[in-house]
């Protein structure tokens, strides 16, 4: 048997971190015993663990290893290894994957904070320190980290503090109270707020069609929304809407299909992209109501970026995909929640390039989607299965940015 030394600190009994260690070194094949628990004594004192991890050969041992630094759990007494990348966005076979947790990297006898953490990434010595950078952008010669000793994940924890949004973070089901699950949703933008961090929402076209597009202007207008990660089809339909009243060719006041409808997103696109662009249709007076146009008028910074289903696009789509997911990282900084509703083509773009401890909320009305977004790891996660629209018109209340329109208030805007 050999033997190695790993460590676990933090909240780890009421996260379950520990159970889920000692639980996966037996899955893997090895065995362990506790040399050292320390429990916190208080709500805020981290606890502490160390445990003799055991396996038959060093082979399996290395499986045993890399299996818990997913967990949080490492080696107290290895540095991490590095290899140079072979050629620009070509990585060395035993290059380790980052995930969306906190990460670190041992050093020369000292840890530090891998920067830019996200998912799905190498991490690189760049800068003085470690780095998580996409593996196209890697460039020849780079020292990357390789799997093995020398790397900490540390999970998330659930929230100790008695909040509604912690408590439901678990569960992704119809039967959960809408009123208070939405309440904890408001609650935690509130708190996101006070924190000094950002608030993205990643809306798909259905908040249109649901009728969820005017609670969305009050959220912009009374400063809720700090920039909004879209495609194509969000803006067209909402500058369809602003324009024709329809969208896809469906009126917005009676739902009855009109004649000949089925051309008017293509109408809005050329008119705007013949005003420049949105910003030049706002400003021209082209488009005088709708999201876009609130999102202008307020300055909220916006990206759509494009896919191979794009009608026209409009200017402002960012047909590359690559730009455009490096615009989605930059529009993503310091961002400490975010919300996804009904939109899995970039949802789950978005869940790729943020770290677990951005609170997110997903609205769907399948389970599918949130259900997607929290298996990604994170445990500040609020899967929420209901219309999009009521879901924006109940937040609204509850950031006490008014309720919603009567059909006529509807025509008036």
């Amino acid at each position: 048997m050999v033997t190695e030394t790993v460590a676990l600190e933090g909240h780890i009994i009421d996260s379950d971190v520990l159970r889920r260690v000692m639980a996966k070194i037996v899955e893997t094949g090895g065995s362990f015993e506790i040399e050292e628990f320390r429990v916190g004594r208080t709500n805020e004192e981290p606890s502490f663990a160390r445990l003799a991890v055991r396996a038959a050969d060093p082979a399996a041992l290395d499986r045993v290893l890399e299996a818990l630094s997913y967990l949080g759990a490492a080696s107290t007494v290895k540095d991490a290894l590095f290899a140079p990348a072979e050629r620009d966005g070509i990585l060395p076979d035993e290059f380790y994957s980052s995930t969306n947790l906190e990460t670190f990297v041992r050093r020369e006898g000292r840890w530090e904070t891998v920067r830019e953490q996200r998912m799905d990434c190498a991490v690189v010595l760049r800068g003085g320190g470690a780095v998580c950078v996409k593996q196209r952008k890697v460039k020849a010669g780079e020292p990357v980290l390789l799997r093995g000793p020398g790397v900490r994940v540390r999970p998330e924890e659930r929230a100790r503090a008695a909040s509604s949004f912690g408590f439901m973070s678990n569960e992704i089901s119809m039967e959960v109270n809408k009123h208070v699950a939405i309440a904890a949703a408001a609650k935690m933008l509130q708190e996101t707020r006070a924190a000094g961090k950002r608030i993205v929402v990643v809306p798909g076209p259905a908040v249109i069609h649901s009728g969820g597009d005017a609670a969305f202007v009050r959220l912009v207008r009374h400063g809720w929304i700090d920039g909004v990660l879209s495609g194509n089809a969000f803006a067209v339909h909402d500058l369809e809407k602003a324009l024709l009243a329809t969208s896809l060719g469906v009126c917005q006041m009676s739902g009855r299909a009109v004649a000949g409808g089925s051309r008017n997103h293509l109408w809005a696109i050329n008119a705007v992209n013949r005003a420049g662009g949105i910003a030049q249709a706002v400003e021209t007076g082209l488009v005088t109501r709708g999201v876009m146009h609130a999102l202008v008028t307020k300055k909220v910074p916006f990206v759509l970026a494009g896919s191979i289903r794009d009608d026209g696009p409009l200017l402002d789509v960012i047909p590359n995909v690559l730009e455009a997911q490096e615009a989605y990282i930059g529009a993503l900084e310091n961002a400490g929640a975010c919300l996804m509703l009904a939109s899995a083509l970039h949802a789950i773009a978005v869940g790729n390039l943020i770290p677990a401890s951005v609170r997110s909320v997903c609205v769907d009305m399948t389970e599918a989607l949130p259900v997607k977004l929290g298996n990604r790891g994170t445990q500040h996660a609020l899967g929420l299965v209901t219309d999009v629209g009521y879901f924006l018109e109940r937040l609204s209340q509850e950031l006490g940015c008014g309720g919603g329109p009567s059909a006529d208030a509807v025509r008036r805007h």
